[in-house]
């Protein structure tokens, strides 16, 4: 069919248009500019660190580079740590600054620490990973002072990360916070001259708050110029231990479960006592272990069990020579395995070497009794023991000896 003129009009405009639009595609920079992979940078805070501003009224000031996410960190105020703590941190998102202040104000003769950790985003969701501390004072000189330490979590054997540090200064109860660092270590300086109560808390939830189930330690610190402490953090129970359960090794063998760490050291063989029923009589406890104890003890047990083993395998073929009578290990006299000297690697973990300063904690005993478990009896076990706080608790639990004893022997 032949085209009309006007058929060829149209073509060509929409040929035309096409092209004009593909030339405007092709000279555009994408909508919003370059791409934004670089942070956001810190130009400058108000107050200075090191400032010393009397009457100090305004709210604290962060200014950054770019304008900033205030969803950073969960909520910009999780980003901020003010010490002394106060009862309210206000915290302002003005695009591209930050301003902070105490509910109330700044206090006169105050030295203030306000802490911005690592977290702070920019609309492009790029992290700002510096931490940084502004220190100044509301009146006086600020002091070259230094509280610092390690936390040790000693309920569970190991070093503190992120442990929360209070420095409770008297009689005004000022608390300073600092929070510890991957292997448990901890600073605060300029702090005023004076008496602290120091705590130091695993913090578990990390909610910057000493929660009455977490592990801590204290001391009373008198600072003048610097000090350097190991704190020992456990559980303050109140309460004292109680039995969870009972359980049977072996013929003459009993391990104790308990509900929390017990006192360190070794335990009383007169804590724990044992009675069959049902006309409770009285069973004689052997001895009483902890469970590194016991496995040594077991483990020589078996060392002598193999030995005396292969000498009758001997004896059955006709050796005539009389074999060493095997190592035997008195219940109530635990021989520990021989301990090989060994030359420490001068890369030995400094946590591992403050761990073996005390005992570690344990929350089980074994005890050996001076004759076997009857077969599909019963048993009462009472025990009296401290946990690391000092209280003492009694409990009782029962034990059932099945009738087929040889399932489950260990």
């Amino acid at each position: 069919m032949a085209r009309t003129a006007r058929d060829i009009g149209q073509e060509a405009a929409r040929l035309g248009l096409l092209a004009l639009l593909t030339g405007c595609a092709a000279m555009q920079d994408p909508p919003g500019g370059p791409p934004d992979f670089t942070p956001p940078i810190l130009l400058n805070t108000r107050p200075d660190s090191g400032a010393v501003v009397p009457d100090y009224r305004s709210r604290a000031v962060f200014q950054f580079d770019e304008v900033i996410d205030e969803r950073s960190g969960g909520g910009l105020i999780q980003l901020f740590v003010l010490s002394p703590r106060p009862e309210k941190l206000e915290v302002s998102w003005k695009r591209t600054r930050i301003e902070v202040r105490p509910d109330g104000g700044w206090q006169p003769g105050v030295i203030y620490h306000l802490t911005l950790l690592p977290g702070i985003t920019d609309l492009s969701n790029n992290r700002r990973e510096e931490r940084t501390q502004v220190v100044f004072s509301t009146g006086g000189e600020i002091p070259n002072t230094r509280l610092g330490g390690t936390i040790l979590n000693w309920n569970d054997g190991r070093a503190a990360p992120r442990g929360l540090v209070e420095a409770v200064l008297l009689p005004d109860s000022l608390v300073y916070l600092a929070t510890a660092d991957s292997v448990g270590d901890f600073t605060l300086s300029a702090l005023p001259p004076g008496e602290y109560q120091v705590f130091a808390t695993v913090d578990e939830n990390n909610n910057r708050r000493r929660d009455r189930r977490e592990p801590y330690d204290s001391m009373a610190v008198t600072l003048d110029s610097s000090f350097s402490g190991v704190f020992w953090a456990f559980i303050h129970d109140t309460v004292g231990p109680q039995l969870r359960s009972a359980t049977r090794l072996d013929s003459v063998t009993v391990q104790l479960d308990f509900n929390q760490k017990l006192y360190p050291g070794e335990p009383d063989s007169a804590a724990v006592t044992v009675q069959q029923l049902p006309d409770s009589t009285p069973v004689s406890v052997a001895a009483v272990w902890l469970p590194e104890v016991y496995d040594s003890v077991r483990a020589v047990e078996a060392a002598a069990a193999a030995a005396a083993a292969r000498a009758a395998a001997d004896t059955a073929v006709g050796d005539t020579v009389a074999p060493a009578a095997p190592d035997t290990v008195e219940p109530d006299r635990p021989v520990p395995l021989p301990v090989e000297e060994v030359e420490a690697s001068p890369d030995t973990n400094r946590i591992t070497l403050l761990l073996a300063q005390r005992p570690p904690l344990e929350d089980r005993w074994v005890i050996r009794l001076a004759a076997p478990l009857a077969p599909g009896s019963r048993y009462l076990i009472e025990t009296r023991t401290a946990n690391v706080n000092g209280a003492i608790g009694e409990s009782r639990t029962l034990l059932i000896v099945p009738a087929d004893t040889t399932a489950g022997e260990q």
